[in-house]
């Protein structure tokens, strides 16, 4: 096989065998072509067969493009590497043979969400609780099982009640129907691995190397089966510390981080040359990633010359969001970069809002990646039908959103109820009071139903900020957002929704002219969302993705970094902290080829901000 397309040092990383390896790999500076030549270098050159070669991926996209490029470098097809799988994957491959050593029949089957949704309902019945627990207990047991010691894990985290017993309840269900859930998957071959030595023994002796990529997103769980499948030290790791941003989700930075000492022959491999961005780009990204005391040191460049990284400052969001829209009309027509080459990043989705309105306004289209545009989001969508409801007393379909939401014991044979008394022509809104005062339903039902009546009825004139500030406190919407949030990181990202929401409405003079322009951006973006628009995403979103011009924006403190990283009192949490927040601008800043701009705002709906320390951090 030619290695002649490879750099010299990653000609080392592919031929290196003897040793275990940890590949640290700057951003954009081939990584997937190293790991895959090594792997095709393992066939070709030194005869493995490709069958004993177990490469893991992150992503089955992933799995599918190294399988291709094997294909094409090797000239075997993509069914001689069985092995080249994702985590659940493989582990999968290996619980299904041995599941009734642990209890289960041939053949094992996977539950899906739907499917998990309907277990879990089940068990909240059997605890009595509330179905809105329902979203919580999913990500909960969730992080349970991905933690690596479920019981630890349960007993000091969760907001659900009685969620041991919820936990150990749906446990059984799915064993009764002879299935696991995805995240079983790890847990149990990590267990089936642990307890029956014959067959960890098995499978070492069956993989003569294994190869992993992003590596530094593993979490424990995942570490842990690798190590009870390697045999001989023949290893290999691909990855980033410095693009090591899912901690929230149990990721370990450190199982990277820590592998040179963890293998006492270890050799580090150091990709630093970034052949995706410009040389001002990458010096930036490279002197702010420079401050994080944890990290394999790389010295990243570029041969590639381009357009300095600019930094702006604007007196509020709605500036910098004028600024961002007419900039992307400029590149385009100056510069001609398609509006899909152009993304604008930002921490947290809040942020969102001023953007979207203000690119709408300038006729640029735009597409939300990996997530829903601001109007779209369920909390924003509630307190939305609360405000049409008031104004509109005919439209039903909002109504039944609302009805019992918050949950106010307007059950299925109340809404039955209220259906009946539902005349040609007449509302839903005034078939409950018909029933109300018909007294077709129970007394503690109908005296909620009142309260939410006369609450529509009330707010009808207020002004939009006004009425949602009510909403909020007379229904304890709060309350009820607690239990569609398993953590606090979810909670508050729907109380900030909400919040961006009430300082946008604040601008409105009524109800009815908050709502227009809210279904105007929503409409919108749905007409425009063809793929070709300007990207709009969370930085986490934007990860693994690559864009000619960058706009990194609300780059302040309290945003990126992120207030809850921050505010702590602990040194270590506020370093971990801080650590993952500037490897999250680091993200943003190399997902630019071309042009890359940071930008602040003075003030953010209506309060205060200061520019982040990251933006000094960079040496702009």
């Amino acid at each position: 096989m030619s290695m002649q397309s490879l750099s010299p040092v990653q000609m080392e990383a592919v031929s290196h065998v003897e040793t275990p390896a940890i590949v640290t790999a700057g951003a954009g500076s081939g990584k997937t072509r190293t790991l895959t030549n090594k792997i095709a270098y393992l066939v070709n050159n030194l005869h493995y067969d490709p069958e004993r070669i177990l490469a893991i991926t992150f992503t089955n996209k992933a799995a599918d493009e190294m399988k291709s490029r094997l294909e094409k470098i090797t000239g075997r097809s993509a069914g001689d590497f069985p092995w080249v799988r994702t985590f659940h994957s493989a582990c999968f491959k290996i619980l299904k043979v041995h599941c009734e050593l642990l209890g289960y029949r041939k053949p094992l089957l996977i539950h899906d969400a739907s499917q998990q949704k309907a277990h879990l309902k089940k068990v909240l019945a059997e605890l009595n609780l509330d179905r809105h627990y329902l979203f919580a207990a999913a990500s909960l047991i969730s992080k349970a099982k991905n933690s690596a010691d479920p019981v630890l894990y349960l007993a000091s985290n969760g907001r659900v009640p009685r969620r041991k017993e919820a936990y150990r309840i749906y446990n059984e269900m799915l064993a009764q129907s002879n299935s696991v859930d995805f995240d079983d998957i790890l847990l149990l071959t990590r267990d089936l691995l642990q307890k029956y030595p014959e067959i960890r023994k098995a499978y070492r002796n069956r993989f003569d190397y294994i190869l992993v990529d992003e590596f530094q997103d593993s979490n424990e769980i995942q570490n842990q089966i690798i190590d009870l499948l390697l045999k001989d030290g023949r290893l290999t790791v691909v990855g980033d510390d410095y693009q090591s941003i899912y901690q929230f989700r149990g990721a370990n930075p450190f199982h990277f981080i820590n592998f040179p000492q963890k293998y006492a022959k270890a050799r580090v491999f150091r990709l630093e040359e970034n052949f995706r961005s410009t040389r001002q780009i990458v010096t930036a990204s490279d002197r702010l990633i420079a401050h994080n005391l944890q990290r394999i040191e790389k010295q990243c460049f570029s041969r590639r010359d381009g357009q300095p990284v600019t930094v702006e400052t604007f007196y509020n969001e709605q500036m910098e969001a004028e600024w961002v829209a007419d900039r992307c009309r400029e590149l385009l027509n100056d510069e001609n970069i398609p509006y899909r080459e152009i993304a604008i990043l930002y921490r947290t989705k809040f942020t969102s809002l001023p953007f979207e309105r203000a690119l709408r306004s300038a006729g640029v289209p735009y597409t939300m990646v990996g997530a829903q545009g601001f109007f779209q989001r369920r909390e924003v969508q509630d307190i939305n039908a609360y405000l049409i409801c008031a104004v509109n007393p005919s439209d039903d379909i909002s109504f039944e959103r609302i009805v019992n939401v918050p949950r106010r014991g307007i059950g299925p044979g109340a809404l039955k109820k209220i259906f009946g008394c539902k005349e040609r022509n007449m509302s839903l809104r005034d078939a409950a009071r018909k029933a109300i005062d018909g007294r077709l339903i129970p007394k503690k039902a109908a005296a909620e139903l009142d309260k939410l009546l006369s609450l529509l009825e009330s707010i009808a004139e207020e002004k939009p900020d006004a009425a949602m500030h009510r909403v909020m406190k007379e229904t304890d919407y709060f309350a009820h957002l607690s239990t569609l949030s398993d953590d606090g990181d979810d909670l508050e990202t729907r109380l900030e929704n909400i919040k961006s929401m009430i300082y946008d409405a604040a601008g409105k003079a009524s109800i009815p002219e908050y709502l227009e322009d809210a279904a105007l951006i929503r409409d919108d973006q749905d007409e425009t969302d063809n793929g070709n628009g300007v990207r709009l995403s969370t930085i986490h979103a934007a990860k693994g993705l690559e864009f000619k011009a960058v706009f990194v924006v609300a780059v302040e403190e309290g945003i990126l970094p992120h207030r809850k990283s921050i505010e702590t009192e602990s040194e270590i949490e506020l370093e971990r902290g801080m650590e993952e927040e500037r490897r999250l601008m680091y993200v943003a800043m190399t997902r630019a080829s071309e042009l890359l701009s940071l930008s602040a705002a003075a003030t953010r709906r209506g309060e205060l901000a200061r520019p982040s320390p990251f933006l000094a951090e960079t040496g702009l």
